[in-house]
Parts: structure tokens; sequence; C-alpha cells
């Protein structure tokens, strides 16, 4: 039986595209195929049984769960699926960029039943850096309920930017500030869930949501017996540049040097951020020539 792609351009019209830069997140269902699920599994099997870059939230306590960043250059489906998938190719229509670059990915592995929600943010908060182009794709290989999926507030995207939660320090209060200074501290949205247009969805494999960094978003938790691994594919187009943040922590995740080689303003193009579209010429010379 032959095997094909899913027509991923049919489903990226211009009032999907409306609605990302409205609301700042938009659910496809069954937009990436098993056969590229695959990979993600793969690609996280390798970083949990390896050197993987780990963090642990909620650490030491019930309900704890594993944060891996930019594990990219150490895991080859990773790339394969980054450079071989449409997935760029999607986020760059949505995005509005021809040009698509890498800014990280990113895993989270709830496991162990019980998994706390991940507390409300921003993730642009915690990022140097600036723009309009500029989206992650959220994919989950298991089955995720709505009442344990990623929750988004809509439209939250176009202000104000908020401080970051402290993970370290999640457990103790969620709204105490990553920074402390430069941005106004979190609300507390789960005390007022009425007042927020609050969106999320049943997720079956091969489903995703895609989000601009700026909207506010949390994780549902785990119920006992069930586990959610999850790949975030973070991108940025041609307007994204590099930003300054409050000096009083690190960025994450973190990108040694960078700040000695670009001022803000500067267009982001560093070896952190691989290009992915145009395909390099490297990847079509050894690959596809």
């Amino acid at each position: 039986m032959e095997v094909r792609e899913i027509d991923w351009e049919s489903r990226i019209t211009p009032e999907v595209v409306k609605q990302f830069q409205t609301d700042g997140v938009v659910f496809f269902d069954q937009l990436i195929h098993p056969l590229w699920l695959q990979l993600v599994e793969m690609g996280i099997g390798r970083i949990m049984n390896g050197a993987g870059r780990k963090q642990m939230f909620f650490a030491g306590e019930e309900g704890a769960f594993i944060d891996t960043v930019r594990n990219w250059d150490i895991t080859p489906e990773f790339q394969r699926l980054t450079y071989d998938s449409p997935i760029a190719d999607i986020l760059g229509r949505l995005i509005g960029s021809p040009r698509v670059w890498l800014l990280f990915d990113h895993v989270f592995v709830k496991d162990a039943g019980n998994c706390k929600r991940t507390p409300w943010h921003q993730d642009l908060t915690y990022w140097p850096v600036a723009g309009t182009q500029i989206a992650s794709m959220w994919i989950t290989i298991d089955p995720v309920p709505k009442h344990e999926c990623l929750e988004y507030i809509a439209g939250s995207h176009r202000g104000p930017l908020y401080d970051g939660f402290d993970p370290p320090r999640a457990g103790e209060d969620p709204t105490l500030p990553f920074y402390g200074e430069g941005f106004p501290r979190l609300p507390d949205i789960e005390a007022t869930r009425s007042q927020w247009d609050i969106r999320s969805w049943d997720i079956t494999p091969g489903d995703v949501i895609v989000f601009h960094p700026g909207v506010l978003h949390g994780g549902g938790p785990t119920s006992q017996g069930r586990k959610r691994r999850t790949l975030s594919v973070r991108v940025f187009g041609e307007d994204v540049v590099f930003a300054s943040r409050p000096p009083t922590r690190p960025t994450a995740p973190r990108t040694p040097g960078l700040q000695l080689q670009l001022k803000p303003g500067d267009p982001l193009r560093h070896p952190y951020y691989p290009r992915l579209r145009p395909l390099p010429a490297n990847q079509r010379a050894d690959f596809y020539e």
C-alpha cells in the first residue's frame, strides 16, 4: 500500500493564519504523520536514556517531571525530523517567513502519574529574542484528555509580557518571579480562571498545537497511571532579533557567549540557531542530490 504524506498545505489557509495572528494559538487534528511521530518517540527515548540536559520541576515532590532543552545537536532523530518532515514548512507558513531557523527543541516528560500542572507563564519572557515571526509546535506522542492538556489564553501574546515563574520555587508559589525586575508579576490565573479566554483540546497523537511564545499557557496535571511525553519544536523567521532581558538571571536555555557577539536589535544569526528552511546546502548535497 502506498504511504503518503499528510496534505498539510490545504490546512494552512489564510483564515488559519489570521486566527494564529489574532489568538496566538491554533489546534490541528492529525497534521503529523505517524512515521514522523516515531522519530519523536525515538529522540525522546535517546535523551531520557542518555546525557540529555535535564532539569526537574517540583524536585523531591510527588508529581515531579522532567524538562530538557536544546538536545538537537546530540539527537539525530530530532535533526532528521526538523530537516525532513514538513514541520518547518508548516510553521514557516503560519509565521509568514520563507526562511526558518530552529530556536531550540524542548522535551517534557511526565511519566510518574499524579504530575503537577506546569504553572502559567509566557515562554518569551525567558528567551533573549523579540519579533513577530516566532512559533512553537507542541507534539505529544501520548493521548491527552482535555483536562490534562496544555491550556492557552487566547490573545494574550498581544501583551503585557509578564515576569516568568521561578521553576525551583514553583511548588511554593507559581507566581514568584524569575527575574524580579523589568516585568510585572504574573497574575494568579488559577484563582481567576473565569476571567480568561482559556483554550484546550482532547489530543490524539498526530494532533498538534501551534502557539506564539507570548501566549500565556500552562500544562494540565497528569492523573495516576497516565504519562505525557511531549516535544515542542520552536522556530523563528526573518524579523526576529536578539533582545536583552534583566541581568538578575540567565535567559533560558542558557546561551553562553551570545551576548558577546550580538547586541540588542541584531538579527538572530548564530550557530546556536541552525537554519531549517531553505534546506541548507550541505543537507541537499549529502542526502538529496
